[in-house]
């Protein structure tokens, strides 16, 4: 696979893309996209600056803005924190989508149940790990670490594949810094992207729709390998030799909003 190409250095090529469809369905991660990840991932949050680009964009008529996160819905508003009629949210990597009078929640009483059993037994059995966080959100729960040894990191790995054998219909989702168990459905960031956007246009969504998407993260690779040619998918890593379905990339947050403004003046 060819190496990224730098966002900020293809402005052109990203423009006559752009132009060849009538609208722009923009879908973007938040931690470690919008926001940079300093310490851990829930205490991610994106500067006024970056806040006021993506108000903006919110008020373009031409572009329909979706935030898709592995964080609950609630969490992802607070965050964010735009006020806009213009705007959806995916939670819990598309488990839960919100706006537009548009409101879809995973409902699978089985799987939910497994999913807080499991939660329970294993974030009381990480409890005394230093740096390791269990993060309980209904859908799926994520055991966050920070500054744990890769040896821990393997330890937790291990025990928690051993746990699910016991859980038919449950799996674990590797991203960064965190391993998230989910219910084993065909759910994700690219078939949360693509239900926003048949909420436009239906099944002829991608006629009327240059799709971009902004990420950072494995889970993102779900939304990215969804673009077709003509759609734009930025990964933010400083590598652009790294295997991911995206075109381009970003080196990090900063380049991100600089893209976002340059996106605001077309």
């Amino acid at each position: 696979m060819a190496d990224c190409l730098h966002i900020l250095n293809n402005l052109s090529e990203i423009s006559e893309k752009l132009n060849s469809r009538e609208k722009i369905l923009l879908g973007m991660d938040h931690d470690g996209t919008l926001a940079e990840i300093i310490t851990t991932l829930v205490a991610a949050r994106m500067t006024e600056s970056m806040r006021n680009v993506l108000y903006s964009l919110s008020k373009n008529p031409r572009i329909h803005l979706v935030f898709i996160s592995g964080r609950t819905i609630e969490s992802l508003k607070e965050v964010v924190n735009i006020k806009s009629n213009n705007i959806f949210y995916a939670g819990n990597h598309g488990f839960e989508i919100d706006g537009d009078h548009t409101d879809y929640t995973f409902n699978d009483k089985d799987a939910l149940e497994k999913i807080r059993t499991i939660t329970e037994e294993m974030c009381e059995k990480f409890s005394g790990i230093e740096g390791l966080d269990c993060e309980k959100k209904i859908f799926t729960t994520s055991f966050i670490w920070s500054t744990i040894a890769p040896e821990k990191q393997e330890s937790v790995r291990s025990e928690l594949s051993e746990a699910l054998k016991k859980y038919r219909g449950i799996r674990i989702v590797e991203g960064k810094k965190l391993f998230n168990i989910r219910p084993d459905v065909n759910i994700n960031k690219g078939i949360a992207l693509g239900t926003v956007g048949r909420h436009f246009y239906k099944d002829e969504w991608r006629n009327y729709l240059t799709t971009i998407y902004l990420g950072d993260d494995n889970s993102d690779e779900d939304a990215l390998k969804t673009l077709q040619d003509n759609d734009i998918g930025v990964k933010i890593t400083e590598n652009p030799s790294e295997t991911t379905n995206a075109k381009y990339y970003a080196k990090n947050v900063n380049e991100i909003e600089e893209f976002l403004m340059w996106l605001n003046e077309l």
